[in-house]
């Protein structure tokens, strides 16, 4: 390659380095500000790359079926795409992008009237399958059946906090009540949870 090459080359490379660098180090806020005003394609990725996993996680406790919770996640990002221009400069990305997901998440109940299966499926155990991990099995399918038979309201504050990593504020903020009764549902989601998990296995 000659010297003029590698020049033009370096010209070209150089600007898209300084860029993807730019965007893996903005925050949320800064990315969806950058993805309002030009669509960039990198911004939008970066925004998938860091979101989808928890998300669908999320999603995934919410509607009990992770292909149901993929859609939801797909759905939402399309979702953030089509609204870009509604993204008010200031607002959290998270309590924003999960009031979208929580949206599709309850249009899919909506759907389908109830979560179609467990989140944990767990399956048929191995013929010589140790007691230990045979009993840890068990307890992890009860705990997913239990969580999915919580109220719609508890199940989907417990998921953004627990599953999305949101902050209670955030929380409230994506469904639309206050902090303090984003806490009081998370409280009595837990409270479920224990009571419900600990008839199971007593009665085992």
């Amino acid at each position: 390659m000659s010297l003029a090459s590698q020049v033009t080359l370096n010209s070209i490379t150089a600007p898209l380095s300084a860029r993807s660098a730019e965007i893996a180090s903005a925050s949320d806020e800064a990315l969806m500000d950058d993805f309002r005003a030009g669509g960039d394609e990198r911004v939008f990725e970066e925004l998938v790359r860091r979101h989808s996993a928890p998300a669908c996680r999320a999603a995934l406790a919410i509607l009990g079926s992770i292909g149901a919770a993929e859609d939801a996640v797909q759905e939402s990002f399309l979702r953030l795409v089509r609204a870009r221009r509604a993204w008010r400069p200031g607002s959290v990305y998270r309590s924003w992008f999960y009031s979208i997901l929580r949206n599709v998440c309850r249009d899919e109940l909506r759907r389908c009237a109830r979560p179609t299966q467990d989140p944990i499926q767990p399956g048929l155990p191995a013929a010589h399958e140790p007691s230990a991990a045979l009993e840890l099995r068990e307890q992890a399918a009860a705990a997913a059946r239990a969580f999915a038979e919580l109220p719609e309201g508890e199940r989907e504050v417990l998921s953004l906090r627990v599953h999305g990593g949101l902050e209670f504020s955030q929380v409230a903020e994506a469904v639309g009540i206050s902090t303090e009764a984003a806490k009081k549902r998370a409280c009595r989601a837990l409270e479920l949870l224990r009571r419900r998990l600990s008839g199971r296995l007593t009665a085992r």
